[in-house]
């Protein structure tokens, strides 16, 4: 009887000594995770300010994004009216016997731009080393570089200033020209042309080569004025004078 009331203050003190362990590592860990709740709470402050900081930042930036914008969009409509204002008036740039081909001989300068592009497409270097050859590459190349070999009596016209050679150089890459969409033959330069229409049109070309041609043109009506005071210089003079 007397062991009992022992036992049992034995076990409620193992009970309150447990209890009162748990009860410091609860606290301990409690504390600890009020801590850093804490922390965190202040890292978040501290994050939220450098947000707003970042964001009145950014806010400033875009009002001076916009000002720039502004001030760009103002400075390229006044440009743009000094040039419209100032527009340069053009002027002839190639005059052959006080007549101005600056158009035509640029027409000309485009097409052999274009023509070059596309012998540019049949090199190795566009299709690659090993890469096949087109079928009718031999015969594109052959008319392609054939519409520009004539062009060299146009350049020594306008080297010498020739209006005579200038038309006669034209009416050949004329004669070529049209002949260039009507043979049909085993080499058929109708169909390369048309198949290169896109890149290689010669309606334009053509019309320039034309124009330089009737600029070029001797006058007929002047040839006829020019004739009558010969005849009558080579007449006999009358009868009645020689009195």
């Amino acid at each position: 009887m007397n062991i009992f009331p022992l036992v049992l203050m034995a076990i409620l003190a193992g009970w309150a000594i447990a209890a009162t362990l748990l009860a410091a590592g609860l606290g301990r860990r409690l504390r600890r995770e009020r801590q850093e709740h804490a922390e965190t709470q202040e890292r978040n402050a501290r994050y939220r300010a450098a947000l707003r900081r970042l964001e009145d930042k950014a806010a400033a930036v875009a009002a001076r994004f916009d000002a720039l914008q502004r001030e760009h969009a103002e400075l390229r409509r006044s440009l743009e009216a000094r040039d419209q204002a100032q527009a340069e008036r053009p002027l002839p740039t190639v005059v052959v016997d006080s007549l101005d081909i600056s158009g035509e001989v640029g027409t000309l300068f485009e097409h052999v731009a274009r023509v070059a592009v596309a012998i540019r497409h049949y090199s190795a270097y566009t299709r690659g080393h090993h890469g096949p050859e087109p079928n009718k590459a031999r015969y594109d190349l052959l008319w392609l570089s054939d519409c520009l070999h004539a062009f060299d009596r146009v350049g020594k016209a306008l080297a010498a200033g020739s209006q005579r050679g200038l038309a006669a150089a034209c009416g050949e890459l004329l004669s070529m020209y049209d002949m260039y969409l009507k043979d049909g033959s085993g080499y058929d330069s109708r169909d390369t042309f048309r198949r290169l229409a896109e890149r290689v049109p010669l309606a334009g070309v053509t019309d320039a080569i034309r124009s330089i041609a009737m600029k070029t043109a001797p006058d007929p009506e002047g040839a006829g004025h020019a004739q009558p005071p010969d005849r009558e210089a080579a007449q006999p003079a009358p009868a009645t004078s020689a009195g």
